[in-house]
């Protein structure tokens, strides 16, 4: 996509683009968002240089750069109209600007990955998001001759330091509510496809269904197309064709969370009436349908704090021991779940 096409389709001057693409003044801060959005997702690089006063230059440590590189996979692209990619650039520049790093912001897919972790001039560390890996890669440290953290990907075998969700503990404070509110037969409404962390949040989805004695039926499993007008198709289909429903369900996140909400609105039922719902993420669209969603909150600027604050040690001392870190989220309560007791 060129400048002018970008330009086109967000109904803007291609100098607004140029502006965000060279990092110049100009443009408001919610449009810069939408245009480096729209940027990194076709393969532009952007580079945001440390935000420091300029009497206070002199005195400072020479400037790092770190690359921030976004996995880009065809299998997602019907997501990527989330705000999940801005949260983490919005924070780890935030985070680079308290520590005098300049960031330079790039795409990357599975054909060009692994010459990105090889490129690394000028680069003094790379961190690589890993919400859209659905592809299996392996990943270890010689990879790469500058160190690097994995961030949101899920890659338990290789040896990388990474940062993730602690999924076991926002599904135990999810099943534990459920439970407390008189819940016994919990569903999954399950993403066709194992992108991201998800294969770590089905397995401790599970696990502590067991942790609380709860069989889980497959007639309560629901695998449904990622595309919202799909997914609502694949409710409404399960809702006609069984009758053995569970009480409530728990969703893969808010984006398939909402979806479903909508097919089984949309099916005649209520929520949550007839079906509970809870959530993962805590993103904008937990709260644009009624009801709001019960969801659990992902700390997106914990996360981008922690890769940086483990890439900036890794560079000062490259040979650490390969940690895997992981962030706990919180609990929000909502409207989304119906009381049994």
């Amino acid at each position: 996509m060129t400048i002018k096409e970008v330009a086109e389709k967000l109904n803007i001057s291609p100098s607004a683009v140029s502006y965000v693409l060279n990092n110049k003044p100009g443009v408001g801060k919610e449009l810069r968002q939408k245009i480096t959005k729209l940027l990194i997702e076709n393969g532009y690089s952007i580079k945001t240089e440390a935000n420091i006063p300029q009497e206070k230059k002199q005195y400072t440590s020479p400037k790092r750069t770190i690359l921030f590189l976004y996995y880009i996979s065809e299998r997602y692209l019907f997501l990527r109209n989330n705000s999940v990619l801005t949260l983490y650039l919005n924070a780890i520049e935030k985070i680079c600007n308290k520590k005098n790093c300049n960031i330079i912001t790039r795409s990357v897919n599975h054909d060009s990955l692994y010459d990105a972790l090889s490129d690394t001039d000028n680069i003094d560390g790379i961190i690589l998001l890993g919400i859209e890996f659905y592809e299996r890669v392996i990943l270890d440290r010689s990879c790469c001759d500058k160190p690097f953290v994995l961030l949101d990907g899920y890659f338990p075998e290789s040896p990388i330091d990474s940062i993730n969700v602690d999924n076991y503990i926002g599904l135990y404070q999810a099943i534990d509510y459920l439970y407390q509110n008189g819940h016994r037969k919990i569903g999954h409404i399950k993403s066709a496809i194992p992108y991201g962390c998800l294969p770590d949040r089905w397995r401790c989805f599970y696990e502590i269904l067991d942790y609380f004695g709860l069989s889980f039926s497959q007639n309560h499993l629901v695998e449904v197309r990622m595309q919202a007008e799909l997914l609502q198709d694949d409710i409404q289909k399960y809702l006609k064709e069984n009758t053995d429903y569970p009480t409530a369900f728990f969703a893969d996140n808010d984006y398939m969370a909402v979806s479903a909400l909508a097919g089984i609105q949309q099916a005649g039922y209520s929520v949550p009436d007839d079906f509970s719902i809870i959530g993962f993420d805590n993103i904008d669209i937990a709260t644009l349908l009624k009801p709001n969603l019960t969801t659990i909150s992902f700390d997106f600027h914990g996360m981008a704090q922690e890769a940086v604050l483990r890439l900036l040690q890794l560079m000062d001392n490259p040979d650490l021991p390969i940690i895997k870190s992981t962030i706990s989220p919180a609990f929000i309560e909502r409207d989304s779940v119906k009381n049994l007791n």
